[in-house]
């Protein structure tokens, strides 16, 4: 009976050392995705504001790093066309509720080449959840964004 008892006791133990505790923060998988959102600019001539302003995170297969695209964006109110930008080698750390997006300094794309001019410094952001937000200058002039994750749904319609 001891035998029997001690026998099951083990066997319960050995179970529940197996069994992977869902107490433990699980780290969230940083995967590319599309957002849409708000995007601000601190031009001379006072805040510019532009809305609904598509933005693709496309991370790398390792997820340590990714590039930014912003669609069809200005960065004043009187810049006579919309560009899509390109901001390479973000560093990703990723966190237990989803990652941090940092560079210091890279130069971005637009119109098929490098602008140096507009040299990206200070990107700071994050993923959280199903929202995306960082702040950088291009340049000398303080931009933002913040969108929310474009389902799968809403990319059909």
């Amino acid at each position: 009976m001891k035998k029997t008892l001690f026998l099951m006791l083990a066997l319960a133990a050995v179970l529940v050392s197996c069994d992977k505790s869902s107490d433990e923060p699980q780290e969230l998988k940083i995967e590319s995705a599309d957002y849409c959102g708000d995007l601000s600019v601190e031009a001379s001539s006072g805040l510019f504001t532009m809305d609904s302003i598509k933005v693709a995170f496309n991370a790398t297969d390792k997820a340590d790093s990714a590039s930014v695209t912003l669609f069809q964006v200005k960065f004043a109110p009187r810049m006579p066309v919309s560009l899509d930008v390109t901001i390479p080698e973000i560093t990703v750390t990723r966190t237990e509720k989803g990652g941090i997006l940092t560079v210091d300094s890279v130069v971005p794309f637009a119109m098929g080449g490098k602008y140096p001019n507009y040299t990206v410094k200070d990107f700071e952001g994050e993923i959280v959840d199903n929202e995306i937000t960082f702040s950088l200058k291009f340049g000398s002039t303080p931009t933002s964004y913040r969108g929310l994750l474009i389902e799968e749904d809403d990319k059909e319609q």
